[in-house]
């Protein structure tokens, strides 16, 4: 079945203009794709005149690709040709055809390198080589993320990382061999753990230790078998205010999370691994240390007992421990 296609509304109006004069439309949808994407740059470049309109007919429908791509810029890149040759089978928008000579005659090595090296050359392949960081923009690169906004996404982290003490260098040559969006993403998860935190607002002790890097968050996360690790970036974001420290009493370990709101830092949370909570002595004598420091401690009135907490501890003793099998195995038994 023969594939039908679509050109764009721009090139339609010129065409249709043209063969006012000269019978241009059907020798132009019957040309190859390259000599349409060709007419197409030419027509993308220059302003038509009603009163020689007959005369650039004529021309396009007979002059050669070199001679009609001259006669649109005043210098050809190298490479055009080429790149015009993998463009596909329907003309671009009309900024793809600027932004293309624009990019072939910017001189840069690895903008040249990935447009003569990719499959197929369109406007979002154009927009995401322009955004991503020069240092990291390979060919496989770009063939890996999702267009243009996954590539400013990607060129955005890469600062972000190298402001945070992420080795640029390393970033971008792990960037640089990323072939899909599963490898994107494991490079950047590597990344951040590779990232510092803003300072703690508390300071460190021999019982009170700030969490100042993504690799301890990450390693924290696997002591405690908790979710601290959604939240590396609000972590290492300093405008979110999430702070983490680990308070260590005796032989007990307890994650402390910190926020900081409109009146300071204030205590979030204390949590023993799987999340549990920890005794009201350790609760009460953290709490007193955060205070001396600073930080805002909400203490909520106590609760009037009732009959129901003795359900309450039979059923969520259980769910406390973080365990995604609850009430399977119960079920089966039943049955």
């Amino acid at each position: 079945m023969t594939l039908i296609t679509s050109h764009p509304n721009w090139v339609l109006r010129h065409a249709i203009e043209l063969d006012r004069h000269k019978s241009f439309c059907g020798e132009f949808f019957r040309a190859s794709s390259e000599r349409q994407h060709v007419i197409a740059a030419y027509l993308s470049a220059t302003s038509q005149s009603e009163c020689h309109n007959g005369e650039v007919a004529g021309f396009l429908l007979q002059a050669g690709h070199d001679d009609i791509l001259a006669a649109a810029y005043a210098n050809v890149p190298s490479g055009l040709r080429r790149a015009l040759r993998r463009a596909g089978a329907v003309v671009h928008h009309e900024r793809f055809y600027g932004l293309l000579v624009e990019l072939l005659s910017c001189g840069e090595s690895h903008i040249t390198r990935c447009i003569a090296q990719v499959s197929r050359v369109d406007l979002d392949t154009l927009l995401a080589i322009k955004a991503l960081p020069p240092e990291a923009c390979s060919p496989k690169l770009v063939q890996a993320v999702a267009g243009s906004a996954d590539a400013e996404d990607v060129s955005t982290a890469f600062d972000v990382l190298v402001e945070n003490g992420v080795d640029a260098d390393w970033l971008a040559g792990s960037l640089r061999d990323v072939k899909t969006q599963r490898a994107l993403s494991s490079v950047f998860q590597k990344a951040a753990r590779r990232a510092n935190a803003p300072p703690h607002p508390v300071p460190a002790s021999d019982f009170y230790r700030p969490i100042t890097t993504g690799e301890e968050l990450f390693s924290v996360a696997r002591e405690f078998r908790n979710c601290l690790r959604n939240y590396t970036t609000s972590f290492l974001d300093e405008r979110q205010g999430n702070a983490f420290a680990v308070v260590t009493r005796a032989e007990h370990r307890t994650v402390v999370h910190l926020v900081r709101g409109t009146a300071g830092w204030k205590l979030e949370g204390i949590f023993k691994p799987r999340n549990r909570r920890p005794s009201r002595p350790t609760r009460e004598w953290i709490e007193a240390y955060l205070e001396e420091n600073g930080v805002l401690v909400e203490r909520r009135q106590p609760r009037t007992p009732s009959r129901w907490d003795a359900l309450h501890n039979l059923i969520c003793s259980h769910l406390l421990e973080f365990n995604l099998d609850y009430g399977f195995e119960e079920l089966a038994e039943a049955n």
